[in-house]
């Protein structure tokens, strides 16, 4: 108990104490705008959201259909994926015209339609902007490789030599691959254009980089310009045009993806910093009411250079997946939110046994809890005074919440009610019913090369019994990914579609995952994270500004408990993701001597008794409970 004390008031103390930026940056803007404290923001993946002509992939027309929907889940904002005219090579990130909405999707008056009907909901609209990079077939880039003065010349990185023999290598051993167009390996590809044999590239092959210049440009290679150079500059005046046409057609803001790549040989983000806070400054002059989302989970880089948010990712650091999945990106087991107590997982996303050396036996739960606790509790340190840290259930690069083991409506209330408590959620569309995350699906536009198991996390949204999941009326086999309506058990499509043709006997929960067969089930996981919603509009101290203190006991690490609080008024959470009952004495954390709490929203068999010895939490398995105190 002492030790739980402690380290409250660590915490406590810690986490109301401004830090400068990093470098000599210092902040010259107020936090943001005041919506944004309020935020629950939903994140739509729009070919896989609503399909409104029977094609088998989603449309703008399919969404704005299902705007009551979105409503009624109590969000104040969407962030959709790309909208723009792509190659599809990536998923829509190798865009081909940042002014037009893909014909895939509808027109530029389809999304204005739609963010004025968001709009009449209070709901705001936020777009993703690919920022770094373009298609290697868009029109800049095509004329780019023409000659060496035309507009858009200098809009990319060119060569006639590669800068090492690494580079060759890289570039050896990417042209090897039958899809290397679809490589992330190395950082050069070579050219078909008359204008230089090479030019550098910013993930995959066909996304040629934008060029921002170099932070430390080497006079003997002639293709790093500075970032002050004529091609740089007229590249950010382009960013800026960008921005500027979809804000003035009513969009509120934009999730920037690969923020942080932007300038190359940048080591210390200085020039990268410089140029976002650049972007910040114009924006707030302009657009005060339009946000900056960024891919950079770093915040003290992040927010030093001017973004609004930035996300903890699931996948960048071993200290934020490790409660999610284990090492390998698994949930069979060896992450915190797992049934079996942090197990390691033995099995590997195809349900295959990890061979031993595979299987990590050295991290407990206690150690990924604290990890995560000490990572999480720095980076709010930074977003008192300068944005916000988002917490996600999931998004379009990762899989799922319910995967591999974790898949029953009890477990995933659990985690729901983690990230529905933190201090800016960001709703992956379908988490709120439990779509499943099965591999081995189709490979569809990119979504599974180079190792990345991604189309789980992109099927469709699954709306009701009806012929593919209510997603689209087209025929089965013309659907843009399978749909997987069921609680199975099962971790990969085939093993799914072997689980159907046995009969389905065995599902691990009761009811379907559709929004029909949730949506006037009280006990639902949608009706639990609508609840979820509805109760941080009840207090300041759970949304945005709150404060957030983890209470670890000890060497036990479950249950998970820890406050929010603002402006005298407190809460705590304590979660058991576990199979298993478990419990813990807490400090006194209430004026009662005696007597007991009751929950203002729970699941499962929760108990909260203060006594003279402390307050004693009992925690039933997989259950929630959240109490004002």
């Amino acid at each position: 108990m002492k030790k739980a004390l402690l380290l409250v008031l660590v915490l406590a103390a810690t986490v109301v104490r401004a830090q400068p930026a990093p470098g000599s940056f210092e902040q010259t803007w107020t936090k943001g705008p005041a919506w944004l404290r309020d935020a629950v923001i939903y994140q739509i993946y729009p070919s896989s959201f609503k399909d409104s002509d029977g094609n088998g992939i989603g449309d703008i027309p399919g969404i704005i259909s299902k705007l009551d929907y979105i409503e009624s889940l109590g969000v104040t904002a969407i962030w959709f994926n790309p909208v723009f005219v792509s190659g599809w090579i990536d998923g829509g990130y190798d865009v081909i015209d940042f002014y037009r909405v893909d014909p895939r999707f509808g027109t530029n008056n389809d999304l204005v339609e739609l963010v004025e009907k968001a709009h009449a909901r209070g709901i705001r609209v936020l777009l993703d902007l690919v920022a770094g990079h373009t298609s290697d077939k868009h029109p800049w880039f095509l004329q780019s490789g023409e000659d060496t003065n035309l507009r858009y010349s200098d809009y990319y990185i060119w060569s006639d030599r590669l800068p090492d023999r690494k580079a060759e290598q890289e570039l050896e051993e990417m042209l090897k691959d039958p899809s290397y167009m679809q490589s992330t390996t190395g950082k050069w590809m070579k050219s078909k254009f008359p204008r230089n044999k090479f030019y550098y590239k910013n993930f995959y092959a066909c996304q040629p980089a934008l060029n921002y210049g170099f932070a430390n440009p080497d006079p003997s290679r002639p293709w790093e310009q500075s970032p002050d150079a004529p091609g740089p500059r007229a590249v950010i005046r382009e960013l800026k045009n960008i921005i500027s046409f979809w804000y003035d057609l009513g969009v509120d803001g934009f999730r920037v993806d690969m923020a942080a790549s932007l300038v190359k040989n940048d080591p210390d983000k200085a020039a990268t910093i410089k140029l976002w806070r650049e972007i910040r400054k114009w924006s707030d002059e302009n657009y005060p009411e339009r946000i900056l989302l960024a891919e950079w989970s770093s915040p003290k880089y992040c927010l030093a250079s001017g973004f609004h948010v930035d996300m903890s990712l699931q996948s960048t650091s071993k200290k934020v997946r490790r409660m999610y999945f284990d090492k390998k990106h698994q949930a069979d087991g060896g992450s915190y939110f797992s049934l079996d107590g942090g197990k390691p997982s033995v099995r590997d996303l195809y349900g295959n046994p990890w061979p031993e050396d595979k299987i990590d036996r050295t991290t407990t739960p206690a150690q990924m809890l604290k990890a995560w606790a000490d990572d999480f509790t720095s980076a709010l340190d930074w977003t008192r005074d300068w944005g916000y840290y988002a917490m996600l259930t999931g998004n379009h690069d990762h899989l799922r919440l319910n995967t591999g083991a974790r898949n029953s409506p009890d477990q995933l209330k659990v985690m729901m009610a983690w990230i529905m408590t933190m201090p800016l959620p960001i709703l992956y569309y379908g988490d709120e019913i439990g779509i499943r995350s099965l591999v081995d699906l189709p490979n569809v536009e990119g979504a599974n090369h180079n190792g990345k198991e991604r189309a789980g996390g992109r099927s469709p949204m699954q709306w009701d019994s009806g012929a593919n999941a209510g997603f689209s009326t087209c025929a089965p086999e013309k659907i843009y990914l399978p749909v997987c309506p069921e609680w199975t058990p099962a971790t990969s499509y085939p093993l799914y579609l072997q689980w159907k043709a046995s009969g389905a006997k065995a599902p691990t929960a009761p009811g379907a995952i559709t929004v029909e067969s949730q949506d006037t089930d009280p006990e639902s996981l949608l009706n639990w994270t609508r609840a979820l919603i509805r109760l941080r509009k009840e207090s300041p101290a759970l949304r945005g500004d709150g404060f957030i203190v983890p209470i670890i006991n000890g060497e036990n690490p479950y249950p998970m408990v820890y406050t929010r609080s603002l402006y005298g008024e407190t809460w705590i959470v304590v979660l058991n993701p576990t199979g298993k009952k478990q419990s813990v004495t807490l400090p006194a954390m209430t004026s009662l001597s005696t007597g007991e709490v009751l929950p203002r929203l729970s699941a499962g068999k929760t108990s909260y008794k203060v006594t003279s010895k402390g307050d004693v939490v009992t925690m039933g398995p997989t259950s929630v409970f959240i109490a004002k105190i």
